[in-house]
Parts: structure tokens; C-alpha cells; sequence
């Protein structure tokens, strides 16, 4: 098995759904990281997604629109998504491609579960 330039981690905490992605999104499968994405949201308890990027180090526009495509997804389910610890490179990478105001962006991972505690009933 080749080595990706990515790893994943991913954790729950109540109806939220957290995911770390560390290194590089450029190449390689990264289909797994949307089907590890989307199987983690199965189920109506899992409400939210933080997409953790604060150990990203840089991604390419396949992974920016793999992105997008889980947002889409979890947008059809009434499903809320966050990105946290985007760093600046990164997120110019998102106002390059005109995608900056489709994502809801947060400094750490406190303030994206903040944000979704008034709509948990939704």
C-alpha cells in the first residue's frame, strides 16, 4: 500500500462529528477521505462536521473541491459543517477560487461547537 500524503483522525463529541486532516491534500485517494468523511455522518445524531485543518499544510484545488462536495452532501441531509485552523496560505487558496463565503470558518474547534449550539434542534 502506497503512502499517503494525508492522515486522518476523527473523533465525536455529542452531535458533532470531528475530523483532523494532517498534511498534504494533493494527490493520492482522496475519495477516502470524503467516504471516511460521509460514513462518519451516518445517522440522525450526527448533526455537525469540523473539518480540523490546523496540522493541513497545504491543498490543492481536487482537495478544495472534494470539500465542497462533502458540504454539498451533508447540506442535502440538513447537516452543518464548519473548517477550523485554516491557515492563511490555505485560505487564500479558498478567496482564490471564490469559495470563501460557501464555508463557515473558526479559529479552533471551541468556537465552531459554539456556533453550533443555537442550532442543534434544527
Amino acid at each position: 500500500m502506497q503512502d499517503l500524503p494525508y492522515e486522518i483522525e476523527q473523533k465525536r463529541i455529542n452531535g458533532t462529528v470531528i475530523v483532523q486532516i494532517k498534511g498534504r491534500m494533493e494527490s493520492g485517494p482522496l475519495d477516502r477521505i470524503t467516504q471516511t468523511i460521509l460514513d462518519e455522518m451516518v445517522g440522525d445524531d450526527r448533526r455537525h462536521l469540523i473539518l480540523d485543518f490546523s496540522e493541513l499544510r497545504y491543498i490543492s484545488s481536487l482537495g478544495i473541491r472534494m470539500i465542497l462536495d462533502v458540504k454539498m452532501n451533508l447540506q442535502k441531509r440538513n447537516k452543518e459543517m464548519a473548517l477550523v485552523g485554516v491557515t492563511s496560505s490555505i485560505l487564500q487558496v479558498f478567496h482564490l477560487l471564490g469559495l470563501s463565503s460557501a464555508f463557515h470558518f473558526f479559529s479552533d474547534r471551541e468556537e465552531a461547537l459554539k456556533s453550533f449550539e443555537g442550532t442543534s434542534g434544527s
